[in-house]
C-alpha cells in the first residue's frame, strides 16, 4: 500500500512551532502578571501593617520625627503601588493581546491540519478503491481464462 505524503507537511508543522513558541510567549507575560500581582499585594499589605502601626504610635503620643518616618514610608508604599497598578495595566493588556495570537495560531494551524486530515482521508478511500478494482479485475481474468479458482477448504 503506498504511503500517504502530505504535499504541505513542513508548514504544518512551522505552524505548530508557532503556536507553540505563542503559548509559551503567554505563559511567560502570564507569569510576570501573576508575580506583579504578589508583589503589589504585598505593598498593599505592608502599607495597611504601617498605617496600623502609624495609628498605634499615634495613640502612644510618639515623637514627632518617628510620625514623619511613617507618613515619608506610606507615601513610598502608596507610590509604588501606584507604579504597580500602572504596570499590571499593561501587562494584562499584553497577556489579552497574546491571548488574541494564540488563537490565531491556532486557527492557522487548525486549518492545514483540518486540510491534511481531509486528504489523508481521501487518499485511503481512493487507495481501497484502486485496491479493490485491482482484485476484481484479478477475479475477472481468472474467471474469464477458465481457471479454477482455489479451494480453500482442501488446501489445509
Amino acid at each position: 500500500m503506498a504511503k500517504f505524503l502530505f504535499s504541505l507537511e513542513t508548514l504544518l508543522r512551522h505552524r505548530e512551532d508557532m503556536e507553540q513558541r505563542e503559548r509559551d510567549e503567554l505563559s511567560r507575560l502570564t507569569y510576570k502578571y501573576q508575580t506583579e500581582l504578589r508583589h503589589r499585594d504585598d505593598l498593599r499589605l505592608k502599607f495597611s501593617e504601617s498605617l496600623k502601626e502609624l495609628s498605634c504610635r499615634q495613640s502612644e503620643k510618639a515623637p514627632h520625627q518617628e510620625l514623619n518616618w511613617f507618613y515619608l514610608y506610606l507615601k513610598r508604599l502608596t507610590h509604588e503601588i501606584e507604579e504597580s497598578e500602572k504596570c499590571l495595566a499593561q501587562l494584562d493588556s499584553a497577556v489579552q493581546a497574546q491571548k488574541e495570537v494564540v488563537v490565531e495560531a491556532g486557527r492557522k494551524k487548525k486549518v492545514l491540519a483540518t486540510l491534511k486530515s481531509r486528504r489523508e482521508r481521501e487518499f485511503t478511500v481512493a487507495t481501497e478503491k484502486r485496491e479493490q478494482r485491482e482484485v476484481d479485475e484479478l477475479v475477472v481474468t481468472r474467471f474469464g481464462a477458465g481457471q479454477p479458482e482455489p479451494d480453500v477448504e482442501n488446501q489445509s
